[in-house]
């Protein structure tokens, strides 16, 4: 089948592949090329914004895919390959940027480019994208930096007292002080029913650690699934979030019996919609699973639905495709 890269950007740009004028791409314009299943892809990225940003990276493919290794650092570039021979590629390269400050006398700095980090005392903390600057917190034998995320979301980083080293990061939607060195955080899991965690995390001399965990309904109530892709999909999401008993109410009892999703968090990281039409045309979500840092890979997971008043939702899953194989990518 002939691959096809469907090119998007976070800032519009020029996008131009193999030397040659492709068109303008943007999250909401995508740009939709044919290139050759074998061999090197030039791809270059002239964003329209102005400033730096722009990018030039090479994706090498062999029978229609990517070869993993080809991507292993291609900084800028998030790729998700697609079952059929479609291969996104977004360009997200962000120009290197250092805002200063000071922590309890100390001069720190937050860089931000392809990753940010925050930079103290002869060590970096890695921090979410989007972070701003901390404030400090002492308490239970550790320090604290408690800092908002631009967007969203919060950042909490466990240190000694003399602020010698990193112990531990973690993230959440929130963290609440709670005494002693113990934070309440709360994160929601963006799944599609509405799962979220209520964590307590502890920061001492020893590190930083979880001591518990409840799951519960970021919204109050779960939001059922309405349609058959949307009951495989939070069967999936609920085997991932270690919930199997939730898991279970999707599939008809004689699925069940076989427990074809027990191996799940093995084979993918996300369970999503299909995106573009895979060769077989039964029913099928996607099982996406990291490679690298820049190159992700989906697999079809194709099943059988049938109408049933189930407290779940009107959907049952009564077959699923076996799960046996290994999830593949090409490497070099």
């Amino acid at each position: 089948m002939q691959p096809t890269i469907i090119c998007t950007a976070e800032a519009p740009g020029m996008i131009y592949i193999n030397g040659r004028f492709a068109g303008e791409a943007s999250r909401q314009r995508p740009l939709f090329a044919p290139v050759s299943p074998v061999g090197a892809v030039y791809l270059e990225y002239r964003p329209l914004t102005g400033g730096d940003g722009a990018l030039a990276r090479k994706v090498v493919l062999s029978g229609g895919a990517p070869l993993a290794d080809s991507l292993s650092g291609a900084d800028g570039l998030a790729c998700v390959a697609w079952p059929g021979g479609a291969l996104e590629v977004e360009f997200a390269h962000r120009p290197r940027s250092r805002e200063h400050f000071t922590i309890d006398g100390q001069p720190c700095a937050i860089e931000r480019g392809e990753s940010t980090a925050l930079l103290m005392n002869g060590f970096d903390v890695p921090l979410p994208d989007g972070a701003m600057p901390p404030r400090l917190i002492r308490g239970g034998g550790a320090a604290v930096l408690l800092g908002d995320v631009e967007g969203g979301g919060q950042y909490l980083a466990a240190l000694p007292d003399d602020l010698s080293r990193l112990n531990g990061v973690a993230v959440a939607d929130r963290f609440e002080p709670a005494g002693d060195g113990l934070f309440s955080a709360f994160a929601a899991l963006g799944d599609i029913v509405g799962h979220g965690r209520l964590e307590q995390w502890l920061a001492d001399a020893s590190g930083l650690r979880p001591v518990s965990y409840e799951v519960v309904w970021a919204d109050g109530a779960p939001h059922w699934p309405q349609t058959a892709e949307g009951a495989m999909i939070a069967a999936v999401e609920a085997m991932l979030a270690g919930l199997p008993a939730e898991a279970e109410g999707y599939l008809s009892p004689a699925l069940d019996a076989g427990r074809p999703l027990d191996a799940i968090d093995n084979i993918c990281d996300l369970c999503v919609p299909m995106k573009y039409a895979p060769p077989d045309p039964r029913p099928c979500v996607g099982l996406l699973k990291a490679v690298n840092e820049h190159l992700a890979a989906v697999r079809p997971l194709f099943y059988r639905a049938e109408p049933s008043a189930g407290r779940q939702g009107p959907w049952q899953i009564t077959a699923i495709e076996s799960l046996g194989d290994r999830f593949q990518v090409t490497q070099i």
